[in-house]
């Protein structure tokens, strides 16, 4: 089967597109992530702090 080259790099072109897309999706998702750890670690740290000494 012959694939034109014009037609090759049109698909090439798609998949870098889509790749792309996925990473940015990925990349927003682990900022997502690592953002609600870091409020999970800072409410146990707020609620340990915020207990009375005593």
């Amino acid at each position: 089967m012959q694939i034109s080259s014009e037609n090759y790099i049109t698909v090439l072109v798609d998949q870098v597109n889509t790749l792309t897309i996925e990473n940015a999706q990925l990349k927003a998702h682990i900022l997502d992530v690592e953002a609600k750890a870091q409020e999970a670690s800072d409410g146990k740290t707020e609620k340990s702090s915020s207990q009375p000494a005593g």
